[in-house]
C-alpha cells in the first residue's frame, strides 16, 4: 500500500490570539486532488500556509511522505504553494522567472539540461507558449500571469502542491480554461498531491477527488463530490455546492400539507423535526402537467413520487435550461422553490398553475433549520 503523501492530524493553528483552524484531520495520497471548500475568514488559507510551514502549528502534527515536518522549516519542506495573489518577479521574464523556481529543488541539484527538460515540459503542460518565454508580466493578461504562477508551483515537482484560490481574480474565460489546465494536470501526475482552497463549489466538483467542507476553522464533511453532493451531513454543507443552491424545506411544514411523505422520510428519531430540514436539489424537481382544475393536492403515489401543485412566479432563459421559482400552492407559508429544468413548452405566464413531482429518493433529511437558511432559496 502507497505511503500517504500528506497526513495531517488534529491540526490546530492561531492568529492574533484566535484559533484560525481546529482539529483538522486529512490523509492524502500520491496524486489525489483534494479540494478545500469554504466561506471567505473560515481558515483555508490559513491551513495552506501552515502545511507549507509559513505559520505554526499550535497543536497536532503535519506529514509529508512519511517524514513529520510539523516542526520543519519552509525551505525543507517539499511543498509547492500557489499564493492567492501570486505574482511573477516584475524584472524577470517568464522563462527566467521558471529558471529560478526550477532550480530551487529541495531534493537535488539538477543539471542545466534537465533544468531544460523541466521548463521544456511545463510550458507543455500548462500550455504556455513558446512567445511568452521572453515576455515580463506587464505585457501578460491576468489569465496568462495566473498559468505561469502555476507553472512556477509546478516546475519543481513537488510532494504536496498547495493551490489557494487560483481561479482568483481572473476572467470567466481564463478561468474556465485554467481549469481544463489543471485537470490535465492532476491526470498526468501520479506522485503530486494536490490541496486546493476556493469558495465556489462548482470548482470543487469539476477538479476534487476528495471535497474538504469547512466552516469556522473546523471540517464539516469529507467526501467525493458526489456524496457531498446528494448526501450532505448539513444545510451549511448542502447550500456549498450547487447553482442555484439547493432548497431547504421545513419538515412541520411539509408533513402539514402532506402527512403521507412522513412515513416515506426516515425523520430524526428523538430530535425535534425544527433542528432539521428536507434538502431538495432544483434539477430533481419536474413539472408534469399543467394543473387546470387548481384541485390537486399534495400526494406520494404508489411508486414512490412526491406530487404537489405550485404556482409559477418566474421563468429564466439561462441558455439551454430554465431557471423557475415556484410557490408551493398548499404551503403559502412556504418560500419559493427554484428548479432548473430543460422544457421549452413551460408558459411563461406568471401565475400557471402546474403539478410537480419528486422521487422521494432524492430528498435528504440534513441537521440545520430550513429557516436560517431560506434566503437562499431563489
Amino acid at each position: 500500500m502507497p505511503i500517504q503523501s500528506l497526513d495531517i492530524t488534529s491540526l490546530a493553528m492561531d492568529r492574533g490570539g484566535n484559533r484560525v483552524v481546529d482539529q483538522f484531520n486529512l490523509s492524502l495520497f500520491p496524486g489525489e486532488y483534494c479540494v478545500v471548500l469554504g466561506p471567505s475568514g473560515c481558515g483555508k488559507s490559513t491551513l495552506l500556509h501552515g502545511i507549507a510551514g509559513l505559520i505554526e502549528t499550535a497543536e497536532g502534527s503535519i506529514v509529508i511522505d512519511g517524514q513529520d515536518v510539523t516542526h520543519t522549516a519552509a525551505r525543507k519542506r517539499d511543498v509547492g504553494l500557489l499564493f492567492q495573489h501570486d505574482t511573477m518577479y516584475p524584472h524577470l521574464t517568464v522563462e527566467q522567472t521558471l529558471q529560478i523556481a526550477v532550480r530551487a529543488n529541495p531534493k537535488r541539484r539538477l543539471t542545466a539540461a534537465e533544468m531544460d527538460q523541466r521548463i521544456q515540459s511545463i510550458t507543455e503542460t500548462m500550455n504556455l507558449a513558446p512567445a511568452w518565454l521572453p515576455r515580463r508580466p506587464e505585457t501578460l493578461s491576468g489569465g496568462q500571469r495566473r498559468r505561469v504562477a502555476i507553472a512556477k508551483t509546478l516546475i519543481r515537482q513537488p510532494s504536496v502542491c498547495l493551490l489557494d484560490e487560483p481561479m482568483a481574480a481572473i476572467d470567466r474565460l481564463a478561468s474556465e480554461r485554467l481549469l481544463e489546465r489543471l485537470a490535465d494536470v492532476s491526470k498526468q501526475s501520479d506522485s503530486t498531491t494536490f490541496v486546493h482552497v476556493t469558495h465556489d463549489g462548482e470548482e470543487a466538483m469539476r477538479l476534487a477527488d476528495q471535497i474538504v467542507v469547512m466552516s469556522g476553522g473546523r471540517i464539516l464533511q469529507i467526501g467525493s463530490p458526489s456524496e457531498i453532493y446528494q448526501s450532505p451531513n448539513s444545510a451549511e454543507v448542502a447550500l456549498a455546492l450547487g447553482s442555484p443552491s439547493c432548497n431547504l424545506l421545513a419538515i412541520d411544514e411539509v408533513l402539514a400539507s402532506c402527512p403521507a411523505l412522513g412515513e416515506a422520510l426516515a425523520l430524526p428519531e428523538g430530535q425535534p423535526n425544527a433542528d432539521h430540514a428536507i434538502m431538495l436539489r432544483p434539477e430533481a424537481i419536474q413539472l408534469v402537467a399543467p394543473d387546470l382544475n387548481q384541485e390537486h393536492a399534495s400526494t406520494v403515489t404508489e411508486s414512490g413520487l412526491w406530487q404537489f401543485p405550485v404556482t409559477l412566479l418566474e421563468r429564466r432563459d439561462l441558455g439551454g435550461r430554465f431557471l423557475l421559482r415556484l410557490q408551493p400552492t398548499d404551503s403559502e407559508n412556504s418560500p419559493p422553490l427554484a428548479a432548473t429544468v430543460f422544457q421549452n413548452s413551460i408558459s411563461a405566464e406568471v401565475g400557471t398553475r402546474w403539478i410537480c413531482q419528486v422521487s422521494i429518493s432524492d430528498l435528504r433529511i440534513v441537521a440545520g433549520s430550513a429557516r436560517n437558511s431560506r434566503s437562499h432559496s431563489i
